[in-house]
């Protein structure tokens, strides 16, 4: 373990070097990591081509319900994790460690979180490990996309370790590998089915929700359950 964690800050450290030298870098590292429309927008894009293009319907239209499924399975792993165990701080909140904030990089940002795992390196290889399924060549770019545009960032802006990205992304696999191989999906994909005919305009306006909840990782209903139970302590008190 003591190896494993000389590794992650190695590995954060040597990327780090070059941080905090050209202003230009790193806005454009930011920007790419906080903006959803960049990191999730081509991902959210594809599922709707999928579910609308002409051919193989059916096919493009499970995966799209296996792709939904995967993210929640593995958001929901990845807030799992970070409840049951010890909170790991982000290099940016970590004093003893000589790291240096990109330029305009917040030392507070997301202080309150666990840095372990990546809900985001998560949530993105779902998605990239399910476009596998659809082509091996665009699940690919995928996976790529997922590495170099959604985790690599979090960990230039110190809001990751290497490990932490790595197993979200396992988490994320994982996840998908659940969907396609071991839950019975064919109930769930008749049950989408039909309610798409028996009721297309809610059916729609509920899927845009869905996916746009997915693009900002569930942000507004995690505020509004922190909210709920900061509401029922108090009540309770």
């Amino acid at each position: 373990m003591e190896f494993l964690n000389r590794l992650d800050q190695s590995l954060l450290l040597w990327l780090n070097q070059f941080a905090g030298h050209s202003a230009a870098l790193d806005m454009a590292v930011r920007g790419i990591a906080n903006i959803y429309l960049i990191k999730l927008g081509l991902f959210s894009a594809a599922l709707w081509w999928l579910w609308f293009r002409r051919e193989e319907t059916e096919a493009g239209r499970r995966l799209v319900v296996d792709a939904i499924a995967a993210v929640v399975l593995a958001v929901a792993a990845s807030i799992l994790i970070q409840a049951v165990m010890p909170a790991r701080p982000r290099p940016l909140h970590d004093a003893g460690l000589p790291f240096v904030p990109p330029i305009g990089q917040s030392r507070d940002a997301l202080k309150n979180w666990s840095s372990f795992p990546s809900d985001n390196a998560a949530l993105g290889f779902a998605l990239a490990a399910t476009n596998l399924r659809a082509s091996r060549l665009w699940g690919l770019l995928a996976c790529l996309w997922a590495a170099l545009v959604i985790a690599l960032p979090r960990v230039y802006l110190g809001l990751h370790y290497p490990g932490d990205v790595t197993g979200g992304a396992l988490i994320g696999m994982l996840s998908a590998f659940t969907v396609a191989r071991l839950l019975p999906m064919g109930s769930i994909h008749r049950l989408v089915a039909w309610i798409e005919d028996r009721w297309r305009p809610w059916f729609y306006s509920a899927a845009f929700l869905v996916i746009y909840e997915m693009m900002v990782l569930f942000e507004d209903v995690r505020r509004a359950c922190g909210g709920a139970a900061k509401l029922l302590h108090a009540l309770a008190g």
